[in-house]
């Protein structure tokens, strides 16, 4: 990067020159000490990797009954879906679609355009969209509610587990992986090192 380049602490908005780090070191900032950036060359094969790993267990989410309930004989289901359709029909209609959105659809969207933009840095491919990806993708992030969700299920759990027989289907299992896999995602996430990537990819 040019030496004229500045850049600006996300948490205090304090301009500074570009830091040099040598791997596994980190930055911060002198006046708040936030994290500036933290350098690892694995750090894009990992964030594709945990992404992709992501995307797929979220699908998997949506084959799969989230749990199973058996109170006095009467057996249920329920999975992802239906947890938004019973709102929706329960008249909570726009509950229903920011919750389908805000634990489902932003997150894919996240991870599908993380894995859209590394793929676009290693390959060249769709350059003139990069800017406009990674401006969106931090736009989402502060948004997706995937741990707020996976807490509000135990929560249940804890208060159903007394009044009812209940069994943890292969959604829930996948859903709690994939929470994971998503948290990891955000922990990778270094917006130095993405416009850094976007700066060598266009020299």
């Amino acid at each position: 990067m040019s030496s004229e380049q500045v850049i600006a602490c996300h948490h205090c908005d304090l301009l500074m020159a570009p830091p040099q780090v040598k791997e596994g070191e980190c930055a911060l900032c002198p006046r708040c000490n936030h994290k500036i950036t933290r350098l690892h060359h694995s750090n894009i094969n990992q964030l594709f990797s945990f992404a992709i790993t992501g995307l797929i267990l979220l699908f998997l989410t949506t084959q799969f009954s989230l749990m199973t309930f058996n109170l006095g004989g009467n057996v249920s289901q329920i999975d992802l879906w239906q947890s938004a359709i019973n709102m929706y029909f329960d008249d909570y209609k726009v509950l229903a679609v920011l919750v389908l959105f805000f634990i489902f659809v932003l997150p894919a969207l996240i991870l599908l355009l993380i894995v859209l933009f590394i793929g676009s840095v290693k390959t060249g491919i769709g350059c003139w969209a990069q800017t406009s990806m990674l401006r969106l993708i931090f736009v989402m992030m502060p948004w997706a509610m995937v741990e707020v969700f996976l807490v509000g299920i135990l929560v249940s759990l804890v208060k159903l587990v007394t009044i009812a027989q209940m069994d943890l289907g292969w959604s829930f299992w996948a859903y709690a992986v994939f929470c994971f896999c998503y948290a990891k995602v955000l922990s990778l996430v270094d917006r130095y090192q993405f416009w850094h990537w976007i700066d060598e990819a266009h020299r």
